[in-house]
């Protein structure tokens, strides 16, 4: 592990996610998207978990209507993403929210449907560029990158 933490690690993987260019451009609806991380553990299947602090952040994933998760092949942020992902799986917030969550909760969690090989292989996702598009009322049904990150270990 690079550098000293007080956090202790939680043997999951970790992803800071930051706002693209684009996303910062394209709001103009009177909202900013701040960083957020996004973790993922192993059980049968992979749960993945957004963990948003950020309150105008957070709202704006539990107002969309759908999170496209990418899990792309690469670990270059710079590189267009032309070629099909890994792994991409079609996450809805508005399910969630009926079973018990509020706009309140920093996390969000959602049980993927395959378990995914979280170390560094061919298939393993560490190490690779994670992009997550949300699509819905706030974003006039078309898609708005809410993020780009890398994997790691946390």
């Amino acid at each position: 592990m690079c550098g000293n933490s007080s956090r202790p690690s939680s043997g999951g993987r970790i992803a800071v996610m930051f706002p693209s260019a684009s996303t910062t451009n394209h709001m103009n609806l009177n909202m900013n998207i701040n960083p957020y991380t996004l973790f993922f553990y192993e059980g049968d299947r992979t749960t993945a978990i957004f963990r948003i602090e950020d309150p105008l952040t957070r709202a704006a994933f539990h107002d969309c209507e759908s999170i496209d998760l990418r899990i792309e092949r690469h670990g270059d942020l710079t590189s267009a993403l032309t070629a099909p992902p890994l792994h991409q799986f079609r996450l809805r917030p508005s399910y969630s929210r009926k079973q018990g969550m509020t706009a309140i909760e920093s996390e969000m969690a959602f049980e993927l449907p395959e378990k995914l090989d979280l170390g560094v292989s061919e298939k393993g996702i560490v190490g690779r560029t994670v992009t997550v598009v949300a699509e819905g009322r706030m974003m006039l049904r078309m898609g708005m990158g809410m993020g780009m990150g890398v994997v790691g270990y946390d």
